[in-house]
């Protein structure tokens, strides 16, 4: 390389200027003629001159490093800032995306309606396909498979004073032949606190529930109960029974109580 050169131009010309000053003393001592003093002068000048280049050389060259490594340097640091500006917009692209895809699974959840257990569906109110169900609006009824049997019956507001929790009440299914279908027994469990009013007939009523025992059902037989079938319920009071006509039993059935005269 360029200091190598310079290096063993370096010796060299100590080397020249070595025997130069040796000639020169020979000369004054008339041992040798001016020619040689002179060529050894003009070759230690050229040696210098040569030495000279090499040095400005190799300055050039330190400088040429210099400002490629601040070339360098300056194309890291710019590779670095772009990389942070399309990290920070993937970064920025990823949550958009983010964002949007729960707002589409927050969406889709929201298409599928689900029952928190197994049932049988009844009372559905939204039959059009694609139709707006506004929030909070009753849409359907689910009745658990694994819950027991209850029916809901709406008393007269004249005949509630008779009814008590815990009467017996005997139970017909209209829906079934009458002759092979036996009528079961269930008892007064729950009794609404207040009256209600029918929205189409705008009749008042209270609200009873009446359950309905393992073994009562199994006197049924094969027959199978769904959400929405008649029942015929005779609540049997301390003088005289409450028949009362359901025709939805399970949940929010409506039905029609008589007093017997």
């Amino acid at each position: 390389g360029l200091e190598a050169q310079t290096k063993a131009k370096a010796e060299e010309i100590e080397n020249v200027q070595k025997e130069l000053g040796n000639v020169q003393e020979l000369f004054r001592k008339q041992l040798v003629t001016a020619p040689r003093v002179n060529e050894l002068e003009r070759a230690a000048s050229r040696l210098d001159g040569e030495r000279g280049a090499l040095t400005a050389a190799s300055a050039q060259a330190k400088g040429r490093i210099t400002e490629t490594e601040l070339q360098i340097a300056q194309i890291d640091e710019d590779l670095r800032a772009e990389v942070g500006r399309e990290l920070a917009e993937i970064r920025a692209k990823t949550a958009e995306l983010t964002e949007r895809k729960t707002a589409a699974v927050d969406e889709l959840n929201r298409v599928d309606i689900r029952s928190p257990q197994d049932g049988v569906v009844f009372g559905l109110t939204a039959h059009t396909v694609g139709g707006v169900i506004r929030a909070g609006e009753p849409i359907l009824q689910i009745v658990p498979e694994a819950d027991a049997l209850k029916i809901e019956a709406k008393v007269a507001p004249q005949d509630i004073d008779r009814i008590r929790i815990g009467q017996i009440a005997a139970l017909r299914f209209s829906a079934f032949n009458q002759q092979t279908t036996p009528e079961i027994e269930g008892s007064v469990i729950f009794i609404s606190a207040d009256v209600s009013e029918d929205s189409r007939t705008g009749a008042v009523f209270y609200t009873l529930r009446i359950g309905v025992s393992d073994e009562e059902i199994a006197e049924l037989g094969a027959v199978k109960l769904v959400p929405g079938m008649p029942v015929e319920a005779f609540v049997q009071t301390d003088t005289r029974s409450v028949l009362s006509y359901l025709t939805k039993p399970f949940a929010d059935q409506m039905a029609r109580t008589f007093r017997e005269g």
